[in-house]
């Protein structure tokens, strides 16, 4: 008997499956591994066919190949068949909008786009061979479908399906089929919509809605559970489900200026650029860009300096109407607007005089406003600019000053040092490199950065030093002095005499087995402050010390009983 249209154009699918749990629960998605059926069983290969007497021992397909289970019902365990593939894989899923061909898929990506529906396909296939349908051993009993979803929120839900029968080995198959989204949802059984193709009578059958709880008997020419055994009986299950985005709150602000035109409308931007004593106009929108009511939705603004707020100006409008507002609420806690739906928005309008109360020749303030509400309780926030420059007016020209401020040093185990350099630069000048020297013959080490490490490889006395170089106006120039230098001591061991050795010897030092410590002791040397005695006594330092010193420098998730 030919295959229906419906089960025909099934396709070979690709199985993909992720990390998680395979029972009703939400997942996450990480990563692609291996299809998700259970439990591992033998296979029968469509490839294999050999003589067709199937009730040859020696016949090649009698074991493993087409002849199939000649010992009664066993499911969707064929493999490579023409119609399907691998039929151990038999649920896949599309969006209800997505009809092209390859739209089923193991892994549905975006439910939450398009329809909003999905449509849950299984495949169903009784592998006993036809020849013992008529002593009833090839006929499964009691077969149910049942799909398992997932009762929770996610970005990557599961649901799983089965398939049943009393007198089937194994009793129970499952498999499962994922659904994304970029944004979390829930997914829920449409009522009604479970229906059942195959090659019979039945094509096209509504199923029981208990195909998401106990499970739906089916057939092959009654709903009765009694589903023969070959290709001719193979039918296909279908459901459809609801996806629901997650309800977000979300509350937008922006802000606004321009400068004060009586009259005009619009022309508002994030910054202006006005003299002191001239007005601007500020613009606070406030909407609820999500997809849930919000209540108690407050909006307040805080004033810079520099300008003064024209009382009365305060306006407030929305779908209802407009209103002037008292000048405190804004400023203070901020205006109540009520009950925002999605896409309710309100407009907030303010003036202010620009102020002549700094010394330099033209200032930047910024204004910001806020908004929250009792399901967003995390202000947003947004603010505009405005430039209050004077005319007329010459900048003091800035002297370029730069200098190195301190040179710190803290020391470890080992004759380990953290050298930090402070520096400052105005005016135009700016620090360009550091470069440090350990006074102990390594070569100047130079970097961008204030903070470097240094191991000095032997005991004795140290100076180092930082240099800082400046650009200044397009020349380079070095900052340094004694504040910049620093003495470091690191001393031999301290030897503890030896109460059991006569005399007390101290040298050569050797610890004493008969004690629970250490008695050889090494004391590291602490940092120093080069004296401040002037140039002179510095180099004198440098020179006395670097004599002394030399230079070194899927899961494939196993089933909670059993896997593969």
């Amino acid at each position: 008997m030919k295959l229906s249209h419906k089960i025909r154009n099934l396709g070979r699918k690709t199985k993909l499956a992720v990390a998680a749990l395979t029972l009703a629960v939400a997942v996450a998605v990480p990563f692609a591994a291996q299809a998700e059926f259970f439990p591992n069983r033998p296979t029968f290969d469509y490839n294999i066919a050999g003589n067709g007497d199937c009730s040859d021992p020696a016949n090649p397909a009698t074991q493993n190949g087409r002849c199939g289970s000649m010992n009664g019902p066993v499911f969707n365990s064929f493999i490579n068949t023409p119609s399907y593939g691998d039929e151990r894989s038999f649920v896949d899923a599309r969006r209800s909008d997505q009809t092209a061909a390859g739209s089923y898929k193991n892994v549905l990506p975006d439910v939450t786009g398009g329809s909003k529906e999905i449509v849950v396909r299984m495949y169903v296939h009784n592998n006993a061979n036809g020849t013992t349908n008529a002593s009833g051993l090839g006929v499964a009993r009691n077969t149910k479908v049942r799909v398992a979803l997932p009762n929770v929120e996610g970005s990557a839900l599961r649901a799983v399906g089965y398939i049943s029968a009393d007198n089937a080995a194994p009793q129970v198959v499952e498999d499962t089929v994922d659904f994304t989204s970029t944004e979390r949802f829930t997914v829920g059984y449409k009522a009604g919509s479970a229906i059942m193709y195959n090659n019979g009578p039945l094509n096209g059958s509504k199923l029981s809605d208990s195909i998401v709880t106990t499970g739906a008997p089916i057939g092959f020419d009654a709903l009765n559970g009694s589903l023969p055994g070959c290709f001719e009986y193979e039918a296909v299950v279908q459901i459809t489900l609801t996806v629901t985005p997650k309800e977000n709150p979300d509350l937008g602000i922006t802000k606004q200026v321009r400068k004060t035109v009586a009259g005009q409308t619009g022309n508002w931007t994030e910054e202006v650029t006005a003299k002191p004593g001239e007005q601007v106009d500020w613009l606070v929108n406030t909407k609820n860009v999500g997809t849930v009511a919000m209540t108690d939705v407050v909006t307040r603004d805080v004033l810079p300096p520099h300008v003064a707020l024209v009382p009365g100006s305060v306006k407030f409008t929305n779908a209802n109407g407009s209103q002037t507002l008292n000048d405190a609420p804004l400023f203070g806690g901020g205006f109540n607007a009520g009950r925002y739906d999605p896409n309710d928005n309100s407009l907030i309008t303010f003036t202010t005089t620009l102020k002549d109360d700094f010394t330099a020749c033209e200032i930047r303030v910024r204004n910001i406003a806020f908004a929250k509400a009792a399901e967003f309780p995390n202000e947003s926030k947004d603010n505009a600019d405005v430039v209050i420059k004077k005319e007329n007016c010459q900048p003091d020209e800035e002297v370029p000053q730069y200098k190195c401020e301190s040179l710190q040093v803290t020391v470890g185990a080992n004759r380990f040092a953290k050298f930090t350099a402070a520096a400052s630069a105005s005016g135009g000048a700016e620090i360009k490199r550091y470069k440090f020297t350990f006074g102990d013959g390594t070569p100047e080490f130079v970097t961008d950065k204030n903070v470097v490490e240094h191991t000095y490889a032997k005991d004795g006395q140290y100076a180092a030093r930082v240099k800082v170089e400046v650009m200044v106006n397009n020349e380079l120039k070095i900052a340094e002095g004694d504040q910049c230098a620093v003495a470091l001591n690191f001393t031999p061991p301290t030897c503890v005499d030896n109460p059991n050795t006569p005399g007390n010897e101290c040298a050569p030092c050797v610890d004493n087995p008969n004690t629970a410590i250490n008695e050889c002791v090494v004391t590291p040397g602490k940092p120093g402050s080069l004296p401040n005695t002037g140039p002179g006594a510095v180099v004198a330092t440098f020179v006395a010390v670097t004599t002394l010193s030399s230079g070194a420098y899927y899961f494939v998730m196993r089933r909670l009983s059993g896997g593969f």
